[in-house]
């Protein structure tokens, strides 16, 4: 009988209303998951056995047919599987890891709650994958970190751009390239700086600065600079001062979609226009 395993490299992070997201921190995809697919997961991550999963949620939804779990749970099964998020073995056997560790932008399309277009963390579009449709018990979506609608253009009250601060435009650079390597390395990168490169940890004052002179920077920079850039890009730039911060990425439902910023010891750091990130749940720190 095939044994069923997750590997190291995924992470998840269980909602507050059941549902759960994973990350695949080797990629940097995110897989939501609606309550259904979320407790099959926890039962697979927990018994390792496709069938104890289907008996514990069909336990838990009775209004639920276990037919229709069933065959969603296979649909969900086969989908993680094909992504390496899950793997199947012999009992008794260790799989063994995926030869490819940098899994492809996957295309599709549906309605469980993900965005009809997105980005992925490490920046390539692609259609939110979805297994969820019509009247289906478990259901999923590949989404992925919703960029900043107003990142193309620059914001009123922005300095000129010969006031952009040299540092805030290096740190800026520094993220759109590290941003360009495969996500596993990205974080690698990451956390090797903040454990053997920064010497202080950084203040709430100190991130907000960073941040400030990041946000002046992409405001002239004709690409893409949403959280995902300017999160990394302060991160950079506190690390040239050797300031040690949190890189985080979070997580929100209805609809699902992702935020990444950096926290202090004085909590999370966000400019005086942005809104609060209370909704969202760290899905990742490094």
């Amino acid at each position: 009988m095939k044994r069923l395993h997750v590997p190291d490299f995924v992470q998840d992070s269980p909602g507050d209303h059941g549902d759960a997201v994973l990350l695949d921190t080797r990629s940097g995809h995110c897989f939501a998951m609606n309550p259904v697919a979320a407790l099959l997961w926890q039962e697979w991550r927990r018994s390792r056995d496709f069938e104890t999963g289907v008996r514990a949620t069909a336990r838990h939804f009775p209004e639920l047919s276990r037919d229709l779990i069933r065959q969603d749970a296979r649909q969900l099964a086969d989908a993680l599987l094909e992504r390496g998020l899950l793997t199947a073995c012999p009992a008794g056997r260790r799989p063994a890891p995926p030869a490819d560790e940098r899994l492809p932008a996957v295309a599709g399309h549906g309605s469980a709650g993900g965005p009809e277009t997105a980005e992925t963390v490490d920046g390539r579009a692609h259609r939110a994958h979805s297994l969820a449709g019509g009247r289906r018990a478990a259901g999923a979506a590949e989404v992925t970190m919703a960029a900043d609608p107003e990142a193309h253009s620059p914001r009123p009250g922005r300095l000129p751009a010969r006031h952009t601060p040299p540092l805030g435009l290096l740190g800026l650079l520094i993220a759109l390239v590290l941003i360009r390597l495969p996500f596993r390395v990205l974080l690698r990168v990451v956390r090797w700086t903040s454990r053997h490169w920064c010497r202080h940890d950084a203040t709430g004052a100190q991130g907000a600065a960073a941040l400030a002179a990041v946000r002046q920077a992409a405001a002239r920079y004709p690409g893409r600079a949403a959280c995902l850039e300017t999160s990394l890009a302060s991160l950079m730039l506190l690390a040239l001062r050797r300031r040690r911060a949190t890189w985080c990425i979070g997580t929100a439902a209805d609809p699902f979609r992702f935020h990444a910023w950096i926290e202090t010891a004085a909590g999370p750091v966000m400019a005086a226009d942005e809104q609060g990130i209370d909704a969202f749940r760290r899905i990742l720190a490094a």
